[in-house]
Order: C-alpha cells, then sequence, then structure tokens
C-alpha cells in the first residue's frame, strides 16, 4: 500500500484500525461479518485485509473470494483496484462480465484446475449462475457483498438474500463479509449467515463520533435579484451539521446574480421554485471552485441540461491537461469527433450516466479520481460508483426512477450517496444540497429520517400481502413477476433433487436459509407469514414437478421455469425450425440470420421482455432489435447505430441519438439480447454432447460477441480484457498470428499478458487509419480500464 504510485497509503483510519485491533475482523472462529460504517470510511480496505486472511486458511483446498458488486460499473472499479494491490503479491484477479449467463472463455475460467484466479469479482446475477450450477471445483472460501444493503431494495432484494442464502446452502465452508452503510442492529444479518449462533460479528462505526469527513446538509433555491434585468442567484440553508461544521449554519448566498446563463423565468415562475436541474447545475458550477461537485438528476436529458449549462458558466482550462486530452481523443475515436461531451471537457465538466458506455464512465470517474474534473453531472446510479474525492453534491430531487414510475429514495441511499462529501484528511467541508423545490416541509423531514434496520425485501412482500388480507391466497400471487426470484430458489431444490417428496421434505430447511423466513418464524408474531410462506413453497414444488426439466433448464440459464416453458414453446413455434447451422457466428450475425427469430421468442419471455421493449426507436419490432444486435456485432460505430435506428429522420439531437443507442446497447441488448441468446441456445433442443469441442465453443462464444460488440472470438478475450471495441478485431488478429496452433489460446490470463507486454508501436498497428487517439494513447486507455496502470 505505501509503494503504490497512486494514493500511496500510510497509516489507517480509525476504525480501520479499530476493526483489524479491537473489533475481531480478522477473528477466524467468526464465520459472518457485517461491517456498518459511514460512506468513505475505508471499507474497502479493510475487505482486503479478510480477503488475505481467507484465503491463507483456505490454501491447502485451493480456496477463492467471490467479490460481490451491484453494477457493471463498480465490479470494474473494484477489480482495477483489487489488481492494483493484490498482483504485485503473487494474487490473481479476474472479473466476469455483467452478462446473466457463462459464455464459453469465463466456462474455462472457472473450471481450469490451474487456479487461474485467487479472486472473482462478479454481480449477484452473474454470481448467483456461477453457484447454482456449481462451475468452480473450488473451494469458495469467502463471499464479500459489497453495497449489501441493497439486499432491501425492490429491485434486486430477493435475488440478494437467495444468493446469499444459496451460497449458505451449497458451499456450507464459506464465510461471509458484508459491506454496508448506515445500517442500525446489523448483528441480525451477522446472525442469519453464520454458521454457527455464536460465529456472527457485527462491526459497527456508523453511530460512533469518528466521522470520514465534515459535512453540511441543506436546502438550495433561487431567489430574485434586481441587480440587474431578470436577475436571480442562489441561497443555500443548512439544516445537519457535523460538530466542526457548527459555524456554517444559517443561511448563505451562493455565486453571484445570475450564475448560469438563464433568466429568472426559468427558475422562478410567480414566486415559485421551478428549473430545478438548472439550478442544480448552477450550484454545482459555482461550488466547483472548492473541487470536485457533482449534480445528480433523475432522467439523462436532464443531466446532459446541467452539464451544458454548467460548461457555459465554469472558465476553460488555460491548458487542458494530458489527462483530460487523451479521454477527448478516446471520444473522438470511439464515438465522433463531434460528440458533445468532448467540449464540455474543455471546461473540466463531465457526465455520467446509463446513456455511456461502460469505457466512457470509467474514464470519467478516472478523470474525477485525478482531480481533473470540476463538475460531474450524473444520474443517481453514481451513488454506488463513487470512489473518488468531491467536495460537494447537489441533488435535483429526491426521488429516483424504478421501472416506468419514480419512487422517493430510501434515507439509506440519499446518506450513501451525501457520505461521498468531504475528503478525509483534508480540512475542506463537504457540502450537500437538495432542491427546495415545492415541498420544502417534505423535504426536511426526508433529510432528518433515520436510516433505521435492514429490512428483508420477502418480509415486505409478505407484509404487503398481509395489509390486503391476502395472505392466504400466496399461490396465486407467487405467479406474479416480483415473485420471480422466488420461485428459482424453490426451482434449485427441485433440479437437485429430482424427487418430490424429497423437495417437500426439505422445503423448510430450504427456507431457514433466508433471512426473512429466519426473522419471520423467530417472531411469534409472524409466525402465520412464516406458514403461508412454507404452505406455498410446497405447493409451488407440486407444480413443478408437472414441468419435467424445467426446474433444471431454470437453474442453467437463470429463468424461472414459467420463462423456460415460454421459450421452449416460442422456440418450436417458428414457421421455420432452427438447424445448428444457423447458430453459427458467421450465419447468425449474416444479413440472412435467424437474429430476428430469436429476438421474437425472447420478446415472450417475461425476465426479458420489458427492458427489450424500452429500447423503442425508428420503427421497433424484433427485426429492429436485430439490425442493431447485428451492426453492434460486426463492428459497426455507435455514431453510425444512432443515426440509423435513433435519429428519426435527424429530429433528435446527435446526443439524444447517441445517447438512446447506448442505452438500447448497453443496457437492453448487452443485458438482455446476450442472456436470451444464451438461454435459447440451452432450451433449444440442441444436442451439445455430439458436437465438436470447436463447434460447440464457437455458439457458447455468442453471448460474449453480442456483450462486446465483435465477431470473432480472438476479439473477444481482447474486449474481456478491457481493450477498447475499435481496436479490439485487429487485436484478435494479432493474438490469433502469435498463438496459431496454441491449444490454450482461449485463456483470459494469457491474452491479457500479451496487451500488457504491447508496446505502443504495437497498438499503432492495431488502431484504425486517421483515428485521432495514438499508439501510445490506446495503451494508456487500455491501462486504465483494466487496472494494469498505477
Amino acid at each position: 500500500l505505501t509503494k503504490r504510485e497512486h494514493q500511496a497509503m500510510f497509516e489507517l483510519l480509525p476504525p480501520q484500525r479499530a476493526a483489524l485491533l479491537e473489533q475481531g475482523l480478522l477473528d477466524q472462529a467468526k464465520t459472518a461479518i457485517v461491517i456498518d460504517m459511514p460512506t468513505s470510511g475505508g471499507k474497502t480496505l479493510l475487505a482486503q485485509f479478510r480477503i488475505l486472511q481467507a484465503l491463507n486458511q483456505f490454501d491447502a483446498d485451493d480456496g477463492w473470494v467471490a467479490y460481490v458488486a451491484p453494477t457493471r460499473a463498480l465490479t470494474a472499479q473494484i477489480t482495477r483496484r483489487l489488481r492494483r494491490d493484490f498482483e504485485p503479491i503473487g494474487l490473481r484477479v479476474e472479473q466476469l462480465s455483467g452478462a446473466i449467463e457463462v459464455d464459453a472463455f469465463e466456462e474455462e475460467l472457472l473450471t481450469d484446475q490451474e487456479k487461474p484466479f485467487d479472486v472473482l469479482v462478479a454481480t449477484p446475477e452473474k454470481l448467483s449462475l456461477v453457484i447454482r450450477n456449481k462451475n468452480v471445483p473450488r473451494t469458495l472460501a469467502l463471499v464479500v457483498m459489497d453495497e449489501a444493503h441493497n439486499l432491501e431494495t425492490e429491485a434486486r432484494g430477493l435475488r440478494i438474500e437467495f444468493l446469499l442464502a444459496t451460497i449458505k446452502r451449497d458451499c456450507p465452508q464459506a464465510n461471509f463479509l458484508l459491506l454496508m452503510p448506515y445500517v442500525e442492529s446489523s448483528e441480525t444479518v451477522a446472525r442469519w449467515l453464520a454458521q454457527d449462533v455464536n460465529a456472527g460479528k457485527a462491526i459497527s462505526f456508523s453511530t460512533t463520533a469518528w466521522k470520514p469527513n465534515e459535512r453540511i446538509v441543506g436546502l438550495y433555491r433561487a431567489v430574485a435579484d434586481d441587480s440587474e434585468r431578470a436577475g436571480w442567484r442562489l441561497e443555500y440553508e443548512t439544516l445537519t451539521v457535523t460538530e466542526r461544521a457548527m459555524k456554517l449554519r444559517g443561511t448563505h448566498r451562493a455565486g453571484d446574480c445570475r450564475p448560469i446563463a438563464v433568466p429568472k423565468s426559468k427558475v422562478l415562475a410567480s414566486g415559485r421554485q421551478t428549473g430545478f436541474g438548472l439550478q442544480t447545475a448552477a450550484m454545482a458550477a459555482v461550488m466547483s471552485a472548492r473541487g470536485t461537485s457533482i449534480a445528480v438528476a433523475n432522467n439523462i436529458n436532464t443531466v446532459w441540461n446541467m452539464a451544458r449549462h454548467a460548461a457555459g458558466s465554469v472558465s476553460k482550462f488555460e491548458v487542458i491537461p494530458d489527462d483530460v486530452r487523451l479521454v477527448q481523443d478516446f471520444l473522438k475515436t470511439e464515438v465522433s469527433q463531434g460528440f458533445e461531451l468532448i467540449a464540455m471537457l474543455d471546461h473540466g465538466v463531465g457526465v455520467h450516466h446509463a446513456g455511456l458506455s461502460d469505457e466512457i464512465r470509467t474514464l470519467m470517474e478516472w478523470l474525477a479520481e485525478s482531480g481533473h474534473l470540476r463538475v460531474l453531472c450524473a444520474t443517481s446510479t453514481i451513488a454506488q460508483g463513487i470512489n473518488f474525492p468531491v467536495t460537494s453534491i447537489f441533488l435535483a430531487s429526491r426521488f429516483v426512477p424504478q421501472g416506468r414510475q419514480s419512487v422517493e429514495m430510501s434515507p439509506r441511499e440519499f446518506w450513501n450517496l451525501a457520505g461521498r462529501a468531504g475528503r478525509i484528511g483534508h480540512d475542506s467541508v463537504g457540502v450537500v444540497g437538495l432542491a427546495e423545490g415545492k415541498d420544502r416541509d417534505a423535504i426536511i423531514d426526508f433529510i432528518r429520517r433515520n436510516t433505521g434496520a435492514l429490512a428483508s425485501r420477502l418480509v415486505a412482500l409478505l407484509d404487503d400481502l398481509a395489509a390486503q388480507g391476502q395472505l392466504n391466497n400466496l399461490d396465486a400471487v407467487l405467479w406474479q413477476d416480483q415473485w420471480e426470484d422466488f420461485r428459482c430458489y424453490v426451482a434449485h431444490l427441485w433440479a437437485e433433487k429430482k424427487n418430490l417428496d424429497a423437495v417437500l421434505a426439505e422445503s423448510e430447511q430450504l427456507l431457514r436459509q433466508t433471512y426473512g423466513y429466519t426473522t419471520l418464524r423467530n417472531d411469534p408474531a409472524q409466525r402465520d407469514k412464516a406458514d403461508a410462506l412454507l404452505n406455498a413453497t410446497k405447493n409451488y414444488a407440486r407444480k413443478l414437478a408437472d414441468m419435467p426439466g424445467a426446474a433444471e433448464l431454470a437453474d442453467l440459464t437463470g429463468f424461472s421455469p414459467e420463462g423456460v416453458q415460454k421459450a421452449m414453446s416460442g422456440i418450436r413455434n417458428l414457421e421455420e425450425q432452427l438447424r445448428p447451422d444457423d447458430w453459427a457466428p458467421e450465419s447468425l450475425f449474416g444479413d440472412a440470420g435467424r437474429m430476428a427469430d430469436l429476438f421474437g421468442v425472447m420478446l415472450k419471455v417475461p425476465q426479458l421482455k420489458q427492458q427489450l421493449e424500452e429500447i423503442g426507436g425508428d420503427g421497433f419490432d424484433h427485426a429492429h432489435l436485430s439490425n442493431i444486435t447485428r451492426d453492434w456485432v460486426n463492428g459497426v460505430r455507435l455514431e453510425d447505430i444512432a443515426k440509423t435506428y435513433f435519429a428519426q429522420n435527424n429530429a433528435r439531437s446527435d446526443t439524444e441519438a447517441f445517447t438512446d443507442a447506448c442505452k438500447a446497447i448497453y443496457r437492453a441488448i448487452v443485458n438482455n439480447g446476450t442472456w436470451g441468446v444464451s438461454a435459447l441456445s440451452r432450451v433449444s433442443g440442441m444436442d451439445f454432447e455430439r458436437m465438436t469441442e470447436t463447434e460447440r465453443r464457437r455458439i457458447n462464444a455468442l453471448p460474449a460477441m453480442i456483450y462486446h460488440g465483435v465477431r470473432t472470438e480472438d476479439a473477444v478475450l481482447m474486449r474481456m480484457n478491457s481493450a477498447p471495441r475499435s481496436v479490439a478485431e485487429k487485436l484478435g488478429s494479432l493474438y490469433r498470428d502469435a498463438f496459431e496452433g496454441d491449444g490454450g489460446r482461449y485463456s483470459v490470463g494469457k491474452a491479457r499478458i500479451f496487451l500488457k507486454n504491447m508496446s505502443p508501436r504495437d497498438w499503432s498497428r492495431a488502431r484504425p487509419e486517421r483515428a485521432p487517439l495514438s499508439g501510445a494513447g490506446y495503451k494508456k486507455v487500455w491501462e486504465i480500464l483494466a487496472g494494469e496502470g498505477s
């Protein structure tokens, strides 16, 4: 740690010292530890100490560690950090893609007896597939769950709870380390996961006097300023302050008159607050003089608009830093010369949202970490990805999108985001603000709410049913979408036992592995809910007995048993049946390929349908999806995909079209298109056993080609190792030439060593003609993305 070139570390923070020396973080008798620590308190470093201990403890069993993070961006960030710290001491860190399938290359990585990794970084969905299918033939020593408070969220809470329950059941030797901020009574979670009642340990610092940063939290609003025509300015009113920031209590003027170039009517209409995104951009621009300031909005169009106004308000760099110039050259090469973000970066203004590629978001984080961003405009998803110092955070709204509606963020989500403001070890005070908007009292109440204990999503669903008087009707409700993860959990037991009597006999034991059922069963007042859940579980098991093969395929594909049946029915009902040669990459992604038929089937599967339908664009249908996917795999530039499918006859701006193209590819096609193709190949009836290894690998590589946007296996290996898409095919060709005839060529680790050893001249040989990014620039970008640089 002291030898790091970037962010070298010479002493531990007080809670880190306490966790290691006083609180028993490294006590081998504790099999489940929950660390509850304020955001920015240094949880990741504590996880690294526990990882080293677990690998040492399970060394004789070739133990491995799973590090689980909720988003692709955070898994990439964690991978970079762990590689930077662990690879110098000989520990190998690998990252699985965010796709909900295990492709041919990942399969090889996971099953390799040569121990190609010590730590595996993955999303909960990906690790769930790996555990259920027993892909890794070694002992799982430790599971680190980052941002573990997601256990209570509506979108993924059940999935995370059932992942942990499955690991408890299928990997009885595994230890657990859960990292979370602002959770009261976290010892109940530790006891749930521990191997016996005394083996759980909660290490809590959220309620101690120590704080990682000094911080003020308050409201901001626009007020009239008659010093010029249509003038206005901002006021900031503090609501909560840390002890050493007491002198900042009160109401403060923020900036000068008209901090961004909009008239008063855009932020103050007839005395009422309006234009909250504009107010947020103005606050971030004003406060950027103190250091990186983040402006958060709940939709992507507002984020772009905030960035435009912030860039118009913040002066240009006198000399553009080399790091900023590097990112600009990357954007010119990978997106287009006229991409709007390039000019914003001249002012030190960046953007971060789902309408950008993972690489662009990573480079935005890298610029912020390097201190080159003055303002970063983002959606609220950045709360689970900030691992860099910021001095202030401003939110246009306390509401966040969830599906097709907006919901109020939980107090825990808010404080997890707010806690990022302020730098450890610096004198500056972190400033957090919410736009006062039209409901001042509601916002004050929101900020003062407690975070509370962690609640099981399973319990929340049963509480809702009980409140509606529907508890006895759980059998009928179980078919609804929100119970999908539960059905998959029960199906996993069926896939293992394949016998109704055995499943019925073990149903209660299966439920006892979950946090929710354990909580209900231990509370006499809640026993009726536990009984209802057990009865519904047994009744669902009886239904699975009438669905032969569905549970096994559910385990294999990640679909629910009902999704498997719909997929099988869709494949059977195609006008022209799919033949094995239809699945060959050159056939499937060719002009006459059957990709459109596959998307037609996917749109009938509930788990895939909604996200795919959200793509929209010109003339949406399964052929539209197929054409976008085909172009993506065949190397068509994102700029051209945006113009072809999302420009709506030039009625929309380039930025809007590009944003929608990125959302379509990185949200829908990369996630659900990849998952769908993988799952449909499994339920298609193809006899994989009779294929040659080459044929089998090529079909298993299809999802990875879609995920990474390339058309050859060698290019997939390059992309898996963070090579930019614009050079992946040429790099793959160089790799193929270098390892022609090598049976072990399709190795993720071998490909990374190949990339690591390439010189800037080698990178120049792969770069597109007239690309603004030089060979040395490509090498530097790759080092940043792969975590191979300092």
